[in-house]
């Protein structure tokens, strides 16, 4: 994960060289240069290619914390307890907080389309964007797989996630859509050919 300038509840074990949230899960270390020289090396080897397996590493990553999520929520409140049934935005900002406090940004989850099964959610300090300022296209590929998981998991079927605005490309935040293939993919085509991202977001909110 990236490291980040204030304390964090993380916890070293300096026999076994692990660090280890809080609930005991393990995780890494990473300076944002080591996450921007990845996505460069995965451009690099891959191509065009590279944007969709960010994606699906963050897709893969996302499913699998929501699993552990789960099973957190369900020793804290019982075996019985359905993520599906509680509220999107307090389980989304529980599942993100552990990310945020590792650096990884801030987010604020709009559910207002929720009906649609469409979720709108805006990124502040991206750990990807800065890396690429100044592109013409959205960089946080690795956020939307993340998004698109979690939300795929949260509603028990997939979810498509893309950025419509980045601060890589001088936007305020970094903005994604989240819901239907469908919808996702007609919101995406309509970015790629100009449309202004905000006219785009309007259609889902």
């Amino acid at each position: 994960m990236p490291t980040v300038s204030r304390p964090v509840s993380f916890q070293l074990d300096r026999n076994l060289a692990t660090l280890r949230h809080a609930d005991g899960q393990r995780v890494a270390a990473l300076s944002f240069d080591a996450i921007h020289a990845l996505h460069l090396a995965l451009i690099e080897q891959l191509g065009e290619n590279a944007a969709d397996v960010l994606y699906r590493s963050g897709y893969e990553w996302a499913l699998q914390d929501m699993i552990r999520f789960n099973r957190q929520l369900q020793q804290k409140l019982g075996d019985d307890t359905d993520l599906g049934q509680m509220d999107a935005r307090f389980i989304l900002d529980s599942w993100w907080a552990p990310f945020a406090e590792a650096g990884w940004g801030t987010c604020t989850f709009d559910p207002a389309a929720l009906a649609r099964g469409i979720m709108l959610v805006e990124l502040r300090g991206s750990a990807v964007a800065p890396g690429f300022a100044g592109s013409d296209q959205p960089a946080c590929h690795l956020y939307a797989g993340l998004f698109a998981g979690a939300f795929s998991y949260f509603e028990r079927t997939e979810r498509h996630a893309a950025e419509m605005q980045c601060t890589a490309c001088g936007a305020a935040t970094c903005t994604f859509l989240v819901g239907p293939g469908a919808d996702v993919d007609s919101a995406e085509t309509q970015r790629q050919r100009g449309a202004a991202p905000a006219e785009i977001l309007r259609q889902f909110r």
